[in-house]
């Protein structure tokens, strides 16, 4: 297999030398002030991201955010991909974004595209993970668990979220055995994940255990109060209890939760509850 070149690292490695060549001409023999590297640089920089324009926009999206600014973020990132950049991290992005508003397939091309160029291992993990959640919007589960089971395979550790993702999709091809193995453990390697824990809520559900469900998804809204699939299940087996004034409550804060195409329960299904107890 051809080795994959890290471009950012050449460039780094690169544009220090320019500006070491830069240094010894202008500060070592022509006897300017330190000071004029800042404008040398600045200029450099400005050349830089008039030539890589499409790469920089990708940069530029990924400060914005992990900044918390996710419209301007976005923004850059569309940019970018309409520029055919070759920024990892904006193409993995916009991916997932995709993947939530249940594009997958249109996801899928991203992140393969990502997954070629890419040459950090972090982040490999992460496209691989995507992939798999790819397959499983587009209805092929047997691929999404393929897809997972070679990252698994791949990497001798993958955190809580790939065990609870692969946990899900034996859940979803009814395998309880498997589903409840990995769901515990991803809880042994994150016990405040939340995802996992409304796994096993799930799992228990499926089996009509509904104490122990109530008690799984308790604890993943301990951890995060806006999970729309726990509070969906924990408004069922309110319903099952004929509490439906404790239901109501449950769908009521499902229903202003974001949920995307990756959570178990759709819009539709909450309001169609809240519609029952109307």
């Amino acid at each position: 297999m051809k080795k994959k070149v890290n471009l950012t690292d050449y460039w780094i490695l690169w544009s220090l030398a320019i500006i070491a060549v830069f240094w010894l001409i202008l500060v070592h023999q022509m006897r300017f002030s330190h000071l004029i590297m800042l404008p040398v640089i600045i200029i450099y920089l400005i050349i830089n991201a008039l030539i890589f324009n499409s790469y920089f926009l990708g940069l530029a999206g990924t400060y914005f955010l992990y900044r918390g600014k996710t419209d301007k973020a976005f923004h850059l990132y569309e940019k970018a991909i309409k520029k055919n950049t070759r920024n990892v991290s904006a193409l993995y992005h916009w991916a997932v974004r995709l993947l939530q508003s249940g594009k997958g397939e249109e996801a899928l091309v991203f992140l393969e595209k990502a997954k070629r160029i890419n040459t950090r291992v972090i982040m490999n993990k992460n496209i691989m993970l995507a992939m798999g959640s790819c397959y499983w919007t587009m209805g092929n589960i047997d691929k999404a668990i393929e897809t997972i089971e070679d990252l698994m395979e791949k990497y001798t550790y993958v955190n809580a979220s790939v065990l609870t993702t692969i946990g899900y999709l034996y859940f979803l091809k009814k395998d309880y055995e498997l589903a409840e193995k990995y769901s515990q453990m991803a809880i042994k390697d994150n016990p405040e994940h939340s995802a996992a824990w409304d796994n096993m809520g799930q799992i228990y559900y499926a089996k009509n255990e509904l104490e122990e469900a109530k008690s799984a998804f308790n604890t993943a809204l301990n951890y995060n109060s806006r999970m729309p699939d726990s509070l969906f299940y924990m408004g069922k087996i309110a319903l099952a209890e004929n509490n439906k004034n404790l239901a109501k409550q449950y769908f009521t804060k499902a229903s202003e939760c974001d949920i995307s195409a990756l959570n178990t329960v759709t819009h539709e299904q909450v309001e169609q509850e809240l519609k029952n107890l109307s």
